[in-house]
């Protein structure tokens, strides 16, 4: 190799080694309580989802011009070294500021929003790390070859995919990725809640007087345990059936469970989707930050309240799920009023009597914006008109809908 290549690659090296250590650095601040406590404030702050999308995709842009410099002949350090060093000093930087503004300016921006572009910040370093680390055994010899090339250009799409997601913050913005994160806990609630009733509805065994041919009655010591051993293989596929009351309790809770969710397509209709920032409603970023803590933390309660059911602890199950319902009922008085202050469809409907049913079963009767018909519609009909006297208020539509009178309705609650 002639002195001047040989340079060029010592040179790349080091670039590299330095990077490496940035972003380290850049990891460890991400993982800190706070990285905006550890720089000077950025004095008027553009849109940090703004900075995350531009870096990203200049990162997109660099990474895959190193990627083809790394895998084609002639290798050529020098070229390598002047976009590793335009990454390190632009795009790495902006992402920590972008990071930085989110945690700086509170006001405006949910916490969750500034955690969200950690993580997904964070994705990025740790991915880029990879691809520096390969880029270093091609320059080395220890990377050439076919393997390196699939080495190379693999870390290279998994770098795309970070960037696309980092990218994918500013078409959400805060409104969107609410909603995206409030829908997969409310898609864990929906399966939480058929996963409960497929093992209450199984094929269920007594609880006693059943045998195990690895249970024989001639050993010793097993008689005592067969019971034990029974509940316990019995509960892990479906409930005993010599158990009513806690049946009673499981459907019970499945109901419950079932009002939770319909509080969650409530408030991602009525208090997620239309949210707006803080810079015109002060007050708004940490309350919707309030909604968030809570509509996360139900998941993990509804998963806490299986556990004690697939246990047999009728007693635990009662606590659980009475915590559960008191948190979401907590979010729902959170939530009452709309963010400008005033009463809205969603704070009439809690103000009635029963607050975790009519106010989300209300919400499924108002017409979406795709002009389907909501509950309010189908119920809400002459003849229903007719047999109620006119009387058509939600107490008579939700009574209506537990009932079952209208399949399709009481499918759609």
């Amino acid at each position: 190799m002639p002195p001047s290549a040989a340079a060029d690659v010592q040179a790349l090296d080091a670039l590299i080694t330095s990077t490496l250590a940035l972003l380290s650095q850049f990891t460890t601040s991400l993982a800190a309580t706070s990285a905006a406590s550890t720089s000077a404030a950025i004095k008027g702050p553009p849109n940090p989802l703004d900075i995350l999308s531009d870096a990203s995709r200049l990162l997109k842009a660099h990474v895959t011009k190193i990627s083809l410099l790394a895998i084609n002949k002639p290798f050529t350090p020098s070229a390598i070294t002047t976009i590793i060093r335009e990454v390190a000093g632009t795009c790495l930087p902006a992402m920590m500021s972008a990071v930085q503004i989110c945690e700086q300016e509170e006001t405006i921006w949910p916490e969750f929003v500034g955690k969200e572009a950690q993580l997904r910040v964070r994705r990025v370093f740790r991915e880029m790390e990879s691809l520096l680390k390969e880029v270093r055994n091609i320059s080395q010899g220890t990377g050439a070859g076919l393997g390196g090339k699939r080495d190379s250009l693999s870390c290279t799409g998994v770098v795309w995919e970070a960037c696309d997601a980092l990218a994918e913050l500013r078409k959400l913005g805060i409104a969107g990725l609410a909603v995206q994160k409030a829908e997969q806990w409310r898609d864990t609630i929906k399966d939480a809640i058929e996963e409960l009733k497929e093992w209450m509805e199984g094929e269920a065994l007594d609880s006693e007087g059943q045998k195990d041919a690895l249970l024989d009655s001639d050993d010793e010591g097993v008689d005592g345990d067969a019971d034990s051993f029974d509940d316990i293989f019995n509960a892990a596929n479906s409930m005993p059936a010599d158990r009513p009351e806690l049946k009673v309790l499981v459907e019970k809770a499945v109901e419950k469970l079932r009002r939770v969710g319909l509080l969650y397509n409530a408030l991602i209709k009525r208090r997620l989707k239309v949210y707006r920032s803080a810079g015109e409603v002060k007050g708004n970023a940490k309350r919707v930050d309030e909604i968030m803590v809570d509509l996360r933390a139900i998941p993990h309660m509804i998963d806490e309240l299986a556990s004690t059911f697939y246990d047999l602890d009728e007693e635990r199950a009662r606590i659980v799920l009475d915590k559960c319902v008191a948190r979401a009922k907590g979010v729902a008085t959170l939530a009452a009023k709309s963010y400008d202050g005033n009463d809205d469809e969603f704070t009439e409907a809690r103000a009635d009597a029963n607050q975790l049913d009519v106010c989300m079963a209300r919400e499924s009767m108002a017409p979406d914006k795709g002009g389907k018909k909501g509950l309010r519609e189908t119920y809400g009909g002459p003849l229903f008109l007719k047999r109620t006297n006119g009387m058509c208020n939600d107490g008579l539509l939700l009574d209506a809908i537990r009932r079952g009178k209208r399949k399709q309705g009481k499918d759609r609650v």
